[in-house]
């Protein structure tokens, strides 16, 4: 098996991270004994890389994995965030010093590990100053709580702001960003994979799947998936609501007809084939799947080991590039002088 860097850090992960979020969800995630036979399963064949958080199914995602993992936990990098409330106390939320120094605490404890091997940043705090918390969490890695630092959900000029202040003031930088990536929702091509691959940052997509659109299962008329599929309900929260909205177009099932095209012909899956285009981008580290059955993650792992030819890749890409702002072409055209100039 081929593992891949983990960003700027010394650690080798695999291809795939196993994302947690279903693990002890009642609504549309899994009970502990199915979360526990994922994991197994994502041992077995070879992972290595597990992402969760403090809020995923209120800290229970966190506490299964610590039950899961006891005798293992060496051979797994561990990955978790902080951010989101747990509580009513407003002083349980941001990244504050107070608030991140406990949010670990409270993670190593549900986890039964002395060590986060990844701790990550939710979101961005606009209340917070960045050095405050760069600072709190310098001070965790050379406590040994933390080993490495990632940020999610951060814009190009946030991540920027936080790697040259990191710089100035001699802390931990960010190895990883973990941002929304698929074929559907290709945004940080503009401005984030650039930074991220500046700053030599891995990057982690989340949503792989887009929300599972891209496996397939949701139907273009109807807008529904099987019983259990997590969009068939729109009004989970404002902003899975507003996804969908703009996400369920006749484009969007133009791309996803493709989709089952090329993966017929390749004797595989649009699962596959889709974190199979995505394992080809620049600067990506691990996607992060996040299956709430065994059966689904088989599908995700076959994407680790699919051979795709570039012909199809690049037709996949073609189908679904954002759109361009007037700096690419700008830019583009000016670096393209630059070098015949040189010449």
């Amino acid at each position: 098996m081929t593992y891949r860097m983990l960003g700027s850090s010394g650690v080798k992960v695999y291809p795939l991270c196993l994302g947690t979020m279903n693990f002890g969800n009642d609504g549309w995630g899994c009970d502990e004994d199915t979360s526990v036979a994922i994991l197994n399963r994502y041992l077995d064949r070879g992972g290595n890389f597990v992402d969760t958080a403090n809020v995923y199914s209120g800290g229970r995602s966190e506490e299964i994995l610590g039950r899961a993992l006891e005798g293992r936990r060496d051979d797994v990098v561990l990955a978790t965030k902080g951010y989101f409330p747990l509580g009513p106390d407003p002083n349980r939320t941001g990244n504050s010093r107070r608030n991140l120094r406990r949010s670990v605490e409270d993670s190593l404890r549900r986890l039964r590990t002395d060590r986060i091997d990844l701790y990550q940043l939710h979101i961005w705090d606009p209340l917070t100053p960045i050095e405050e918390t760069l600072g709190v969490l310098d001070d965790m890695v050379h406590e040994g709580l933390i080993h490495y630092l990632g940020c999610c959900n951060f814009t190009a000029w946030q991540i920027a702001l936080a790697q040259e202040r990191a710089d100035q003031n001699g802390l931990e930088r960010f190895v990883t960003v973990q941002p929304q990536y698929n074929l559907l929702c290709r945004d940080i091509e503009i401005e984030i994979m650039g930074v991220a691959d500046y700053y030599d940052m891995g990057i982690l997509p989340w949503s792989p799947l887009a929300f599972g659109l891209l496996s397939g299962k949701y139907d273009r008329a109807s807008h529904t998936g099987p019983g259990g599929a997590r969009m068939n309900d729109p009004h989970e929260n404002d902003v899975m609501a507003k996804w969908k909205q703009r996400t369920f177009t006749d484009d969007t099932f133009d791309v996803i007809d493709l989709l089952k095209v090329d993966a017929e012909r390749l004797g595989t899956t649009p699962v596959a084939l889709s974190l199979r285009w995505l394992l080809e981008q620049p600067a990506v580290a691990s996607p992060i799947v996040g299956p709430r059955t065994v059966e689904q993650l088989d599908q995700n792992l076959d994407a680790a080991e699919l051979e795709v030819d570039t012909d199809t890749l690049d037709r996949l890409d073609a189908a679904t590039v954002p759109y361009e702002t007037y700096l690419d072409f700008m830019q583009a055209g000016y670096l393209s002088r630059r070098t015949e100039d040189l010449d």
